[in-house]
This record gives C-alpha cells, sequence and structure tokens, in this order.
C-alpha cells in the first residue's frame, strides 16, 4: 500500500471537520439576471505512468462533449508527476491544449517544483499571480518548496496580504496546493498536506474577506465530510477541496465547477465527475456572496498591485 493511501486512510479514521450542508440544486433555474461564467478547478493529474494518462485525457473529452460552457480553468497544482521528462510535458500540453476551454491557469504543486527549471520553461507564470474576469479576483499562488507541505515566504505572504487589502471590492478566491491547517477541511491537520506559518494567512482573513480558498493536494473523494468547510472565524471564507484528476484507491477522477451569474450574490460549486461522465446533484452546494457578480463579458487578465483601482470596477 502506498504512501498515499496509508495517508487517506489515516486521515479518514482520526479526522474530524465541519463541513457545508449539501443539497440538490435545479439545474435549470437561473441564479441571477444575465451572463454565466463558468471556472472549472482542478488538480492533481500527474500520472505515475504513461499508462494513466488516460484519465486526464478521459476529463477533457468529458468537458469537450458533455459540459456547454467553461470560460477558463484552473489547475491547483501537481500538473504532473516529480521530475518529469520533456515528453511528459508535451503530452499535458497536447492534451491540455485540445480543450475547448479558452484560457488556463496553472500553479505548482510540490510534484512540479520537483520538475525545477524545465516545469518553469513550460510554465513562465511567476510563482504568485493575480487574474481578473469581472468582478472576481483570483490569487493563484504555487508552492516554492519540493516537500510535501506547502512552503510559501514571506514575501509571497505580504503579496497576498497585500493583494487581499487592496481588492476588498472584488469577490477573491485564493487556489494554493496545499491548505490551511485552520481550514476546516478534511486532512489539514496532517503536516504534510497543510501550508506551513498558516497562522499569517488566518490573521488576515479575520480582518478581510476572501470569498473561497481552493486546494488539492488530499486526493480525497468529495463525498466524504471535510472537503468544504465554511469558517466563520475566518470571515466566512469557504475553503474548497478540488479532489484529483487522478483516480485512486475508492476514488473516481473529479473535480469542482465555480459558476457564477451576473447580478446574482450566489455562486454555484458544483462536482463533476469525469470517471462517470456526471455531475454529482447531491454534492452541489449555493454559497452567498458578500456582493454580486458583475461582468460585461469581457475574458479574464492578469492585474499587479499598481493596477488597484485602475480597473473598469470600483
Amino acid at each position: 500500500m502506498g504512501r498515499q493511501c496509508w495517508i487517506t486512510l489515516f486521515i479518514l479514521f482520526f479526522t474530524g471537520c465541519s463541513t457545508i450542508p449539501t443539497g440538490e440544486l435545479d439545474n435549470g433555474a437561473p441564479i441571477g439576471t444575465g451572463r454565466r461564467l463558468v471556472v472549472w478547478t482542478l488538480s492533481d493529474i500527474q500520472p505515475p505512468s504513461p499508462a494513466e494518462r488516460v484519465q486526464f485525457e478521459q476529463a477533457i473529452d468529458d468537458i469537450n462533449d458533455h459540459v456547454d460552457q467553461v470560460d477558463l480553468a484552473v489547475i491547483a497544482g501537481d500538473l504532473l508527476k516529480s521530475r518529469s521528462r520533456e515528453e511528459d510535458f508535451a503530452w499535458f500540453l497536447a492534451t491540455r491544449n485540445r480543450s475547448k476551454v479558452p484560457d488556463w491557469y496553472e500553479i505548482a504543486g510540490n510534484h512540479d517544483v520537483r520538475s525545477g527549471a524545465r516545469f518553469r520553461r513550460y510554465f513562465t507564470s511567476p510563482p504568485h499571480y493575480a487574474v481578473e474576469v469581472g468582478n472576481v479576483l483570483l490569487l493563484l499562488i504555487s508552492d516554492e518548496s519540493p516537500a510535501s507541505r506547502t512552503e510559501l515566504s514571506d514575501e509571497t505572504f505580504r503579496w497576498w496580504r497585500d493583494m487581499v487589502i487592496a481588492y476588498q471590492s472584488r469577490i477573491i478566491i485564493t487556489v494554493t496546493h496545499g491548505q490551511l491547517s485552520g481550514s476546516g477541511l478534511l486532512g489539514s491537520s496532517v503536516p504534510s498536506r497543510q501550508i506551513a506559518g498558516s497562522e499569517r494567512f488566518e490573521k488576515v482573513l479575520k480582518a478581510q474577506r476572501v470569498a473561497i480558498w481552493a486546494s488539492g493536494h488530499s486526493h480525497l473523494p468529495q463525498g466524504l465530510p471535510g472537503t468544504v468547510s465554511l469558517r466563520e472565524e475566518f470571515g466566512g471564507t469557504c475553503f474548497v477541496n478540488v479532489s484529483s484528476i487522478g483516480e485512486g484507491p475508492f476514488m473516481d477522477s473529479q473535480s469542482r465547477f465555480f459558476i457564477f451569474e451576473d447580478g446574482s450574490d450566489r455562486v454555484r460549486i458544483r462536482s463533476r465527475n469525469h470517471s462517470k461522465g456526471r455531475f454529482d446533484r447531491s454534492l452541489d452546494l449555493e454559497l452567498r456572496l458578500d456582493k454580486p457578480f458583475v461582468w460585461n463579458g469581457e475574458g479574464a487578465r492578469k492585474v499587479e498591485l499598481a493596477t488597484a483601482g485602475s480597473s473598469s470596477f470600483p
């Protein structure tokens, strides 16, 4: 039995966390007044051998064939296995690029960091960067160390803190590979799944609003209690484990969708099972935001701290 499987079993037996109640939603009912923004969040593809590449290929086929709209995709780390070769990167990019998704954004997980300069040559975004679409702001933060836990420098923390403070008028989504130790997510008590120095970020969350914090790394089925956690002590931030594209013991290939609608103060969070080619409606969630989503249909763009206030959104 592999190390990841032992970690999974340890978590299942010894960790208890808070969760958001789940319930079915009416797929046909609009939640707002206008256009819809669909963000596909996925993580932990990392096929250990060419035979397992089929799982990402099937996920792309599933999206192309069965999901009518995806505006952008965000990968929360571990695109490939540690120390991947040129042919692995070529396969990944060819598979990704045949999707109908117009915009892709990635962060590095611990396995990606272990591929060193080769990973950075193919994925040239800085270790932390921001993307804005409408009044949604994505703060994307890569692992900075090959260690299993997510290690982030004080420089990275200060960038995140300053962006959160400067952009409180936005709906902020933070994306990391690991999870905050106080997130309440299943596995957040396991050091190798955590962000080192989580208390830095948690202190900011007590005073500044972040709507969603998405992470991967844990490889846990979304049907388990504690894969989504709403923490009132952190200003109502909703922590979401987006699960794993790679299949594993007792789990299918899964990802999450964040669905916003212009004029609505709700975001629908949906669970996609790529192995079965369907949304798991029993896992649908609806999160109330502190402001409505506003979008004029323009595409996503990268933003810097210096541009705060220069956007079309106040």
